[in-house]
């Protein structure tokens, strides 16, 4: 299997002779199975955009757009749920156009995909419906929204959704509860937008220096930060969440929100080492990370010694546990900060 696997990929190796013409010209023939295989023909033009590592990117003048359209068939047996599935993730392999076939409980299908499409995907517009078919479409271009300014926007929503947290959790405030559970949709959003362009930015090199990144190796790098950040997001929720378990005012709360000050500072200073690409300051905030873990315990200590209800000791502690998980996010920024300042 090993050897069959090598010579397929050996195959796929051609060796050309650069040669010149015109006595300035370099000029290098294309492999015809290729050049076939896209049916190019004379007169056809290609883009070749240089890379990192001193390649050269060859792309054909027809590229995908958006005239090619998705698919989805749902049958009677599928749920909502599923097609939805299929929805996002042709939306994350970036189509720009997706028809959706319907055949039968269709009224149902199609609230739940708008309610989708209203709540998770950023640009996704219904462009065209019938009784048993909608055709949706992509109104927004990777220019339009950049991936760092996206990132940004997320961070932005994503801190102020952990500082609220704490405030309801203080407060007991409700009201604030159900605000910072709500605004998780809006960084999902953003999450999922962020990935559609990375993954795009990966098979297509033009568009990569569209949306502002300079390798395949810095998109995968922003792919495991969007995700660090859309989990501190769900944790910032979690937190809220717990408003409920709490029936009395505790200085335990205090303490707690003591803490979580220490912990969100830390992970603004994470993503922001990441915009201002600074080494020192993602080591610095690792090295924040660490000193977080006696304050953990003591906390928890302090929980276990109190005489503080079985509800309210858990959700305490939970807390708790969310605030570690969003340092250890942040901790996890600043490695691939790290990673990404040294070049190669």
């Amino acid at each position: 299997m090993w050897l069959l696997l090598c010579k397929v990929m050996k195959s796929d190796i051609s060796l050309r002779r650069v040669q010149i013409t015109g006595g300035s010209t370099y000029i290098v023939s294309l492999p015809k199975s290729w050049a076939q295989s896209l049916n190019l023909k004379a007169g056809d033009y290609v883009r070749l955009i240089p890379q990192p590592d001193n390649s050269l990117l060859l792309v054909p003048g027809s590229e995908r757009g958006s005239s090619e359209e998705a698919v989805i068939a749902a049958s009677p047996e599928s749920s909502p749920e599923e097609v939805a599935r299929e929805l996002i993730a042709c939306y994350l392999a970036g189509y720009d156009s997706i028809r959706i076939r319907l055949d039968g409980r269709v009224d149902e299908f199609k609230s739940y995909l708008k309610n989708v499409m209203r709540t998770k995907l950023i640009g996704l517009e219904l462009v065209e419906e019938s009784t048993n078919y909608m055709v949706v479409r992509s109104l927004i271009g990777y220019v339009d929204l950049p991936i760092a300014d996206a990132i940004k926007r997320m961070n932005l929503i994503t801190v102020s959704m952990c500082r609220d947290a704490i405030r309801a959790l203080k407060t007991r405030d409700r009201s604030l509860m159900n605000d910072v559970i709500q605004r998780d949709d809006e960084v999902d959003r953003l999450y999922l937008f962020c990935v559609r362009q990375l993954k795009s930015a990966v098979e297509n090199g033009i568009l990569m220096k569209e949306v502002g990144l300079r390798s395949a190796r810095e998109c995968l790098g922003y792919r495991l930060i969007v995700k660090s950040i859309e989990r501190v997001a769900d944790h910032a929720v979690r937190i809220a969440s717990q408003v409920p378990a709490l029936k009395a005012r505790s200085r335990l709360v205090d303490r707690i929100a003591k803490l979580s000050e220490t912990v969100f500072s830390i992970y603004e200073a994470s993503v922001q080492s990441l915009f201002d690409s600074d080494m020192r300051q993602a080591n610095r905030v690792i090295t924040r990370v660490h000193e977080l873990e006696r304050a953990e315990k003591e906390l928890v200590k302090s929980i276990f010694e109190s005489r503080t209800g079985i509800e309210s000791a858990i959700a305490l502690r939970l807390v708790i546990e969310s605030l570690r998980r969003i340092a250890e996010y942040a901790a996890d920024i600043a490695e691939i900060v790290i990673n990404l300042a040294i070049k190669r």
